[in-house]
């Protein structure tokens, strides 16, 4: 008994599907990758806080969206730097103090912006406020004018934040981009300031 044409027509018909199913999956999943990976270049990029210096602000671990898309440092800014000079080259993240022009007084009461005390001594905005010089450090109390194109960085941390007051000011071009948004952990998940 010879099969039926249409059978073996509808067997390979189905066979086709099949195999055009699988092949639609794969070219969906590559599209996929494309986009993410194109927004991940383009429009924001994936970091992690390392060490405590940005406590109780961030802490470690956390999972940070970061974007330098039409960026331009200010102050109060929490900023992703890779900097060649500062901790061998490693992405570090820090809080933008002052920009180009500015001058910033470190004191034993406090950090002044162009003669301002930053309003910080309260604890509201997450900063843990102790101005002791750590030993390893050995930073003095100093002034400093920050140059153009530059920016003076610091930890929220500032007892155990390496930043401005030890490397120097940081080059604006060394600014990966501005954190923007906390992804991880769930429990904290949302914007940063």
């Amino acid at each position: 008994m010879q099969p039926n044409v249409d059978t073996v027509t509808k067997k390979a018909k189905d066979d086709g599907f099949h195999l055009k199913d699988v092949y639609d999956l794969v070219e969906l999943f590559v599209i996929a990758v494309g986009v993410i990976m194109l927004i991940f270049t383009l429009l924001c990029r994936i970091s992690f806080v390392q060490g405590t210096s940005m406590e109780n602000t961030l802490m470690e671990n956390d999972v940070l969206l970061v974007s330098d898309l039409f960026y331009e440092p200010k102050s109060g800014d929490i900023v992703v730097i890779q900097a060649p000079h500062v901790d061998n080259g490693k992405a570090i993240v820090k809080r933008v103090i002052a920009t180009e022009g500015q001058t910033v007084e470190i004191k034993a009461d406090g950090i002044y912006v162009d003669g301002e005390r930053l309003a910080e001594e309260d604890g509201s905005l997450g900063y843990t406020v102790n101005f002791a010089p750590i030993p390893s450090y050995q930073y003095t109390p100093k002034t400093v004018t920050v140059g153009e194109g530059e920016l003076f960085v610091m930890g929220d941390h500032r007892s155990v934040s390496l930043d401005s007051r030890i490397f120097g000011t940081v080059d604006e071009r060394c600014v990966i981009g501005k954190v923007f948004f906390r992804i991880l952990p769930f429990s904290v998940i949302g914007s940063v300031e």
